[in-house]
């Protein structure tokens, strides 16, 4: 491919677009009623590709196959059958057609569009375009942790104690969803440079480190359990990565062992301010207990919460607790009484409550057992297969020397562990995850001279 002289200058100015464009897809994602510009920004970032296509801006000198790898055979086996089951077995095909249109096959296409751009903008010997991306990425989700901390203490100044768990906008949920992928990320990097493999992103130490310090506080500040545990989850990760990847080492070098050991007192310490400043856990095990007694769980039957039982000690419920266990069990109560799936979309849960129990539900708040109870115990298997192929991939690429592995490790894991304890699995949350992943994913399988990961 040839390229004239005057449009080798093209591509830093279309990087620099770029990066701004996704960092403000990232920061307004979260922020309540930005659905129009959020797709805005989508629509400019997809008219970028389609210039970039247009310029013939190039790749790489070598092509990379990527529907010759595993994950993505195992993503196209999950999609065909979630059409096929849409299409035969949906209790409301139409509906769950909308959905797998407008929802599964609209997230692929951010994934493709991730992929694809940070692919283009990657020129042959110059990845430092394609590398500066997420960096944009990381500071447009970093910024939601300084705005949740800053409104806090602008409200304890005002009231005369510290706010916890009050935010500036939206739902907690939302919003500590936002400030786990920015953990994930930045812990990514502070790793990478532990290891002494280089940095991901442009910054100094310093500023690395403050980045993650202000995120961490963060997390506890949002006040949100699950998110939390998401963290813990992806600290011990982390701290079994590093350990592993200094295993060979550790007589020589305490570096790995100070790493992992850190981790593990970060994340055991993030668990243990949570359990002291969450009032909801000192009722946790006796609200759970009476979740799981969905004979008598009346609040399934009718749009309201008024018939939440009490405790022994006559206090209401922890709500959250409560029906977070008994919603879990009738997923898989549903699950088990249709293994082939009610139809994609979080519907399928829905009509399982209104067919057995005559009432209103959206979703079991459980992400992947709305995706089981949709999309039927194939589609669950097809799903894990295509994760654990994801994982895989970047746990090859980083140690074989590519860092951006970890990171695609780390948010790959955030997501799954959230999905698992929150209904994130669908709309604009899993839109965004896609998208990032398939900027890492590029990173992370791009042929290097000195790897054969892409091959």
């Amino acid at each position: 491919m040839t390229y004239k002289h005057n449009d080798m200058k093209l591509p830093q100015a279309f990087c620099v677009i770029v990066a701004m464009l996704l960092a403000m897809i990232f920061f307004v994602f979260p922020i309540p009623h930005t659905v129009a510009l959020r797709n805005l920004f989508v629509l400019a970032l997809i008219g970028m590709l389609i210039t970039l296509w247009r310029k013939g801006m190039p790749s790489v000198t070598t092509d990379v196959v990527a529907y010759r790898n595993g994950e993505i055979q195992a993503l196209g086996a999950l999609t065909l059958w979630m059409f096929v089951q849409t299409s035969l077995w949906a209790a409301d095909r139409s509906l769950s057609f909308d959905d797998f249109v407008i929802d599964w096959l609209g997230t692929l296409l951010l994934a493709w569009v991730g992929y694809t751009i940070v692919m283009k903008l990657s020129k042959a010997g110059d990845s430092s375009c394609a590398d500066k991306l997420p960096a944009w990425i990381a500071l447009a989700l970093f910024a939601h942790a300084c705005w949740l901390l800053g409104y806090q203490i602008v409200q304890w100044v005002q009231i005369g104690r510290y706010p916890l768990g009050s935010t500036p906008y939206g739902t907690y949920a939302v919003l500590s969803a936002t400030i786990n992928m920015a953990f994930a990320l930045l812990a990514a990097d502070l790793a990478v440079r532990w290891t002494g493999e280089g940095r991901l992103f442009p910054w100094s130490i310093r500023t690395a480190c403050s980045l993650f310090f202000v995120t961490t506080m963060a997390v506890v500040a949002v006040k949100a359990r699950n998110g939390v545990i998401t963290v813990f989850a992806v600290t011990v990760l982390l701290a079994l990565l590093l350990a592993w990847r200094d295993r060979a080492h550790w007589r020589q070098s305490r570096r790995g062992i100070i790493a992992t050991l850190l981790a593990l007192v970060m994340a055991t310490s993030l668990l243990a301010v949570n359990f002291r400043f969450d009032e909801r856990w000192v009722t946790f095990i006796e609200s759970a207990s009476l979740g799981l007694d969905t004979t008598t769980y009346k609040a399934l039957r009718r749009d309201g919460l008024d018939l939440l039982p009490l405790l022994a000690s006559g206090q209401p419920v922890d709500e959250s607790a409560y029906t977070r266990v008994a919603m879990f069990k009738v997923a898989l109560e549903g699950i088990a009484s249709q293994p082939l799936g009610f139809g994609y979309g979080i519907g399928g849960f829905g009509h399982y409550i209104k067919v057995q129990y005559n009432g209103k539900a959206v979703s079991s708040h459980s992400g992947l057992l709305d995706f089981t109870l949709g999309n039927g115990l194939p589609g669950l298997v097809l799903f894990l297969t295509f994760c654990f192929l994801l994982f895989r991939r970047g746990f090859l690429a980083w140690t074989t020397g590519n860092p951006w592995g970890l990171a695609l490790m780390l948010t790959l894991t955030n997501y799954f562990v959230r999905i698992l304890l929150d209904d994130h699995f669908g709309s604009f949350r899993l839109k965004m995850v896609a998208l990032l992943l398939g900027i890492l994913y590029w990173l992370t399988i791009r042929p290097t001279p000195d790897s054969n990961l892409a091959k």
